[in-house]
């Protein structure tokens, strides 16, 4: 998302988003007028940003007279009916990594993807794309977090799983059924900038993972907590940034913010972590519906 086009297509998009993300009637008025044209640049928007499965409930809210055209309308409901099969694998495969591991005395968190879904109106509208684990001892008389994390390579490996040229200190990359895993070792590239660090510091410290049922109960796994995510999603966030802010980041630093009570995380005590956060709830108010006081800070997301 490198810089913000409000035409007519991203505005029907954002219209369409906020309806979604709060539950409420689509505010119709930019759809009376909008050809097909407009519609079909609408949904490939949504799809590149990887939010179209979510802006459907948007577009089902819609009010006859404002309705996409046929053939637009039958490919948005059958990508978001692809979108709820690959949810169901992804929960499917993280439920299996998750028991094969916990076999093993290695303990594992899923960091965003289907751990961020909970947050959603409809979980499966969370699109997501590699499957990314922290994996660590269960019990450090036993075995370090460093062991741990190599073993479960190992492990992975054993199962089929077809490992990866090494990109990342910070993870390994391995392919597991037809969908990439990213098995971590820390949480930030703590190279990247001393604000990673001390965020990565941070997140070591409060590290705290809970177990939940997804795709309606039928698979079980553990994910990081919300007070963890606060800080870690806006960081993952701003490493992206220069190279382009997806609309599914925006829409999960929203949901998360909605969940925590509109609180914005007041550590690590770092100004840049600061003004990242700033920025990103900035974007949330002007394109999203949140409404939350912040700094002048904000003023940097007019850069994008």
């Amino acid at each position: 998302m490198k810089a913000l086009n409000t035409g007519h297509p991203e505005k029907m998009l954002f219209a369409s988003l906020r309806a979604a993300l709060h539950q409420r009637k689509v505010e119709a008025d930019c759809f009376l007028k909008a050809t097909e044209k407009d519609w079909r640049e609408c949904y490939s928007l949504a799809v590149r940003q990887g939010v179209a499965a979510l802006a459907w409930e948007g577009i089902e809210r819609l009010p006859a007279g404002c309705t996409p055209p046929l053939n637009v309308k039958l490919s948005w409901a059958l990508y978001e009916n692809e979108q709820k099969e690959n949810y169901r694998k992804h929960c499917q495969a993280a439920a299996e990594i998750t028991k094969l591991l916990a076999e093993h005395g290695i303990a594992t968190a899923v960091l965003k993807g289907v751990g961020l879904s909970r947050l959603y109106p409809v979980p499966a509208h969370r699109e997501g794309g590699d499957i990314d684990i922290y994996t660590y001892s269960a019990d450090k008389s036993k075995m370090t977090d460093e062991q741990a994390n190599r073993l479960a390579d190992k492990l992975l490996l054993e199962q089929g799983a077809i490992m990866g040229d090494p990109q990342s200190r910070k993870h390994s990359n391995c392919s597991f059924k037809g969908i990439s895993i990213e098995n971590h070792n820390m949480f930030l590239h703590v190279a990247a900038c001393k604000t990673s660090l001390i965020a990565d510091q941070w997140l070591k410290e409060h590290f705290a993972n809970e177990t939940i049922q997804v795709h309606e109960g039928e698979y079980e796994i553990h994910v990081t907590s919300i007070d963890f995510d606060a800080v870690f999603i806006p960081m993952h966030a701003a490493h992206h940034y220069g190279q382009g802010l997806s609309l599914k980041h925006l829409c999960d630093w929203a949901l998360l913010l909605k969940q925590n009570d509109m609180r914005l995380p007041k550590e690590p005590d770092d100004k840049y972590f600061t003004r990242s956060i700033n920025v990103l709830t900035q974007l949330c108010n002007q394109y999203l519906g949140l409404t939350i006081p912040i700094t002048e800070d904000s003023k940097l997301a007019d850069c994008m």
